[in-house]
């Protein structure tokens, strides 16, 4: 007997009805599956060594070729350069053993106006700015002294010890001495250097300690060098036709330059410029620069000084293809419920389907010759059917175009669906950076939400498959930072060393400039 059922209980058995769908029950059942992958994955990309320091409020200006020193635990940083705004000369501090990392701007009356490709480095409760750019191929020979205690800038009085304006020298700090080498001589010199300086900086003074001819390394800019005991270290650099991986050695007692050789046993460093090299006990840390054009690198190398070897902490991932995870629904399915592909004859294949669009003149000969005798002997049979033929072939390609069309259209919403952010929080990730930065960094924190969102975007298809999206890695974080997160491939970056951390900012790669701020563990390497 038939008997009619209350509106509100259809409405409910529709509700259960929806729960216990195929298609939701398999998306559940797919996310379950793709939890262990996805925690896999993202456990294999970290990296114990590396933290990335958390900005709270407006964070910096993207730039490149900027520097940065550490007085006690504040981080000074200043100018640099950003191919939208040019040359900076804003100057700020960051405390790193506060709770919450945040730039404070630093005004002054007086100030040394816009640098980049300059140094920066501390001595005796002061700030010591050398050098760099000014303008468009403008460089100075200038020195700045920064009075931390009474914060007021002033300019040192030149003399004639003062060298050449140099471009892209390199530069570390010893005791009371500033030590410099290479960079590309302005003005009317325009030639590549290979001079080494040294400064005093309490006497104002600078002396050129490569006096003698002797075997040298060849003039060059964008390399760097790093002091262990009495030892000054190169390496690498560029001189406008190619990079090296050149490792030399200046014994400052005897003032001589020493090529070290590379043993075969050793991991041989790829040919770089603008890269980073700093001293961690009886060990020189290698980090980063570009190889060529549009190729940074993000590898961690270190030469043990002692056994004269090096060693690579991590290779370099920026030319590596990402890992991708297979999709569990395709994966699931049955070979027998595929659907069969539709075959066309190589005659009336549209070209979007053949194996090559374009065939070569060989190919296209032989194949000619071999077939000859064939279309003429069924040349009257093929015109006959002419008119049958054409409506076959225009169907067949209508459905494929319109089956590409909608495959075309879902790939696109599923795209734009990874990048949805509710209206409410939009406002948090607006920043003052030119619209390349402003992409940049939304696609880097919509990328990075909570947990249980990441989760969620990662069942999600792109172009048919599921896959592990940098952007959307759960990472596990600390008080301020980020654990495990490292840098990516870059050049012109700026480091100091603060107590057995490394840190590291800014810098560029293909021409889009970088904000973040890292540190490394020095010993966990």
């Amino acid at each position: 007997m038939h008997t009619k059922k209350p509106q509100q209980q259809r409405k409910n058995d529709l509700i259960d009805l929806s729960q216990l769908s195929p298609h939701l029950s398999q998306v559940q059942e797919t996310q379950y599956k793709y939890i262990p992958l996805m925690t896999k994955e993202i456990q294999d990309q970290l990296d114990s060594k590396w933290q990335e320091c958390k900005i709270q409020g407006k964070n910096l200006t993207p730039r490149t070729n900027s520097a940065i020193a550490i007085h006690n635990n504040d981080l000074y940083l200043y100018g640099g350069y950003q191919q939208i705004q040019g040359i900076m000369q804003d100057f700020y501090k960051l405390n790193m053993g506060a709770e919450s990392f945040i730039w404070q701007n630093i005004k002054c009356d007086y100030e040394p106006g816009p640098r980049c490709r300059h140094s920066l480095y501390v001595y005796n409760n002061c700030l010591y700015l050398f050098g760099g750019q000014i303008s468009d191929s403008v460089y100075t020979n200038e020195m700045f002294v920064y009075d931390i205690n009474q914060r007021f800038w002033k300019k040192f009085d030149q003399n004639d010890s003062y060298p050449q304006p140099l471009d892209n020298y390199c530069s570390t700090v010893q005791n009371d001495k500033l030590y410099i080498f290479g960079g590309f001589y302005s003005t009317d010199i325009c030639k590549h250097s290979n001079d080494l300086y040294t400064f005093n900086f309490n006497l104002n003074n600078w002396i050129k300690l490569n006096k003698f001819k002797q075997r040298q390394p060849s003039p060059r800019d964008g390399s760097s060098i790093a002091i262990h005991n009495q030892n000054l270290y190169m390496f690498g650099g560029k001189n406008g036709f190619e990079r090296f991986n050149d490792l030399w050695q200046f014994d400052l007692s005897k003032y001589e330059w020493n090529f070290i050789p590379i043993l075969c046993s050793s991991d041989i460093p790829m040919s770089r410029s603008g890269h980073s090299l700093i001293v961690h006990e009886n060990q020189l840390i290698l980090f980063g620069g570009i190889h060529d054009i549009t190729w940074e690198l993000d590898d961690l190398l270190t030469y043990q000084i002692n056994k004269k070897e090096w060693k690579t902490i991590n290779q370099d991932s920026s030319r590596r293809k990402e890992f991708e995870l297979p999709s569990l629904c395709k994966s699931n399915k049955s070979p027998q419920n595929k659907k069969r592909s539709v075959k066309f004859t190589s005659m009336i294949r549209p070209f979007s389907l053949r194996k090559s669009v374009c065939q070569s003149l060989n190919k296209v000969r032989s194949f000619t010759q071999s077939k000859q005798s064939y279309f003429s002997n069924y040349q009257n049979v093929v015109l006959t059917q002419d008119q049958k033929n054409n409506s076959v072939v225009n169907t067949s390609i209508n459905h494929v175009q319109e089956r590409r069309k909608l495959e075309n259209l879902k790939k696109k919403a599923a795209m734009l669906k990874l990048f949805d952010v509710e209206s409410s929080k939009r406002t948090s990730f607006q920043d003052d950076c030119n619209v390349t930065e402003k992409l940049r960094t939304s696609l880097i924190l919509i990328g990075n939400p909570k947990q249980d969102l990441k989760l969620t975007k990662g069942t999600l298809t792109e172009f048919g498959q599921q896959i592990i999206s940098k952007f959307i890695q759960p990472f596990f974080d600390g008080r301020n930072v980020i654990n495990g997160k490292k840098p990516c491939a870059r050049d012109g970056h700026a480091v100091t060393v603060f107590e057995n951390q490394m840190v590291l900012f800014g810098g560029d790669r293909h021409t889009m400039s970088f904000n973040d701020l890292y540190i490394l563990n020095l010993t966990l390497i």
